[in-house]
């Protein structure tokens, strides 16, 4: 029976446009492009080791709030000692709390983090431009993790401080974005991939080869990720603070610095292997007339016009908004507020908390990938699954609405949290990364992995700014709590919008978008040919 096929539920495609049980041609898949070797995966593996966030969003990033909470106020009492009577502030006047300035400093660099990302992603897909991008983001957050070891938490330059870690975590931000846009190309020239297309298996045959080493690739790199956390958290563990339960203040403030200097270091030596083992193969050069400096404004317009011909792509990308959404939230709201004060700030606690989440993700990442492949389950599937489990987690924080015991308000239930949320929450941020590289054309990569960066930037602040809102009007103890509420309905809807997505429909907008993407091309080189 003829499938019924159209670009993006538009302008219709002949059946012999696509024939999955026709042999696969080689020149469609590139098969002239150098193989991955299995130096260069795993030097892709140990990258994502080195680049696994401890710094930037880890423990020298609270550097910031402990310098904030030192010396903001003494600050501030001092310049407003400075004022004429008539103009100075009352002495019980209140000031902007911690909380406040740190969702500030989030939506400031969230928000330049997008600007980048729009104005510069789109150029990842053409030439080595995405390469480029990587290895200087690369380099100014390395450099930034090795600065904060001079930074002295009992100083009172705690501004300068705020301002080094904004661009170090949006320079860390833009290395995920084209770091992640990078595995779908690796996927496709895998070596498995090229024996599959030398025997002269089919088109489905080929695709799944693909698909299959997608999944491999993203979730071994997060597995890899997760003990690039692990490590250093067991060193501060065992070292630093087994031998001294209760740290007095300066052991822990050294923490801060020690954290940046093991962290820059460790990336530092993984990241070198992967710039020169990357085979560097190039996208398309740019065309001509276009401006370098806006290509990614154009292209984000462009991608929003693919909303057309790529719909299921589109509906997942929304979905995931609203998902992630209601997670971050979730997170903060966990992370900042709720856990933090049940243990009172004990440093002790909360690295073991964290090491215990590292080790939960490790386990998750292979759990899942060893099931997706026993099981053969389409990647939809597996993230749906990890989708429930991370819902029901952090919902169970709305029993503690109307509970004094039950709904994280118990030391177990923490624990509980922390290894539930590495399990099927690691696996989370692998699958979706995977499931967007199998709706999207491989020539845009760069530019829907930099539209979804930015989605993940806007959800990360939208949901603590709403968390702040509800606990600045309701200053109860249990006030942390309600924001739950909001976010599981975040979650759940962003949930039922992916559900509406049909992997193998986004399959065929892709094939059929790339097909029309030839056929274009071809007529621009004839045209050119034609008036020469």
């Amino acid at each position: 029976m003829a499938i019924d096929k159209t670009i993006g539920g538009g302008q219709p495609v002949e059946d012999d446009d696509y024939n999955p049980d026709a042999v696969a041609d080689p020149t469609k898949y590139m098969r002239t492009v150098a193989v991955v070797s299995l130096y260069e995966l795993w030097s892709y593996y140990l990258f994502y080791n080195g680049d696994n966030g401890g710094g930037p969003n880890g423990q020298f990033a609270s550097l910031v709030p402990a310098m904030i909470n030192k010396h903001a106020n003494a600050n501030w009492i001092a310049y407003n000692a400075t004022l004429k009577p008539e103009d100075a502030y009352p002495e019980d006047a209140p000031v902007i709390p911690q909380v406040a300035f740190s969702l500030l400093q989030t939506a400031l660099t969230q928000f330049f983090a997008a600007v980048v990302l729009i104005t510069l992603g789109g150029l990842g897909d053409y030439k080595l431009y995405g390469r480029t991008f990587l290895f200087w983001s690369t380099v100014v957050s390395i450099a930034l993790h090795f600065a904060f070891v001079f930074i002295n938490v009992n100083s009172g330059q705690w501004i300068l401080a705020v301002i080094l870690l904004m661009i170090c975590q949006i320079s860390y931000q833009m290395t995920l974005s084209f770091f992640f846009a990078a595995f779908p190309r690796l996927a496709r020239h895998m070596p498995t991939v090229y024996e599959k297309i030398d025997a002269g298996c089919t088109v489905r045959e080929v695709e799944e080869e693909i698909a299959i080493q997608r999944g491999r690739i993203s979730m071994i790199s997060t597995y890899w990720s997760n003990i690039g956390w692990a490590v250093p958290l067991l060193i501060f563990t065992g070292v630093i603070f087994a031998l001294n339960p209760d740290p007095d203040a300066n052991q822990v403030d050294f923490t801060f610095n020690a954290n940046a200097l093991l962290f820059g270091i460790y990336w530092l030596v993984f990241a070198i292997p992967y710039f020169i083992l990357d085979k560097k193969r190039p996208g398309p050069d740019i065309p001509e007339g276009v401006n370098v400096y806006t290509q990614g404004i154009v292209q984000a317009r462009e991608a929003l016009k693919l909303a057309k011909y790529l719909p299921q792509a589109w509906w997942y990308i929304v979905g995931y908004f609203l998902f992630v959404d209601g997670l971050n939230s979730s997170g903060v709201i966990m992370g900042n507020y709720i856990q933090p004060n049940f243990i009172n700030f004990n440093v002790l606690k909360s690295n073991l908390f964290s090491l215990g989440q590292a080790l939960a993700s490790m386990l998750g990442c292979l759990v899942f990938w060893k099931a997706q492949i026993w099981f053969k389950l389409e990647t939809k599937t597996m993230l749906q699954i990890s989708n429930i489990l991370m819902m029901l987690t952090y919902a169970w924080g709305i029993i503690g609405l109307f509970s004094k015991t039950v709904g994280y308000r118990s030391y177990p239930e923490f624990w509980v949290y922390n290894l539930g949320a590495g399990f099927w929450g690691a696996p989370f941020w692998a699958l979706m990364n995977t499931y967007l590289a199998e709706l999207i054309p491989t020539k845009k990569a760069y530019l829907f992995f930099g539209l979804f960066g930015i989605m993940t930037k806007c959800s990360a602040f939208v949901g603590p700014l709403v968390n702040f809102i509800i606990t600045s009007v309701s200053r109860a103890q249990d006030a942390d709590y309600i924001g739950f509420v909001p976010c599981t309905i975040l979650s759940l809807i962003g949930f039922i919008i992916m559900q509406r997505t049909d992997p193998v429909k986004g399959r065929l907008d892709v094939i059929a978008y790339e097909q029309k993407e030839a056929e274009f091309e071809a007529q621009q080189k004839a045209q050119k040919a034609t008036s020469a």
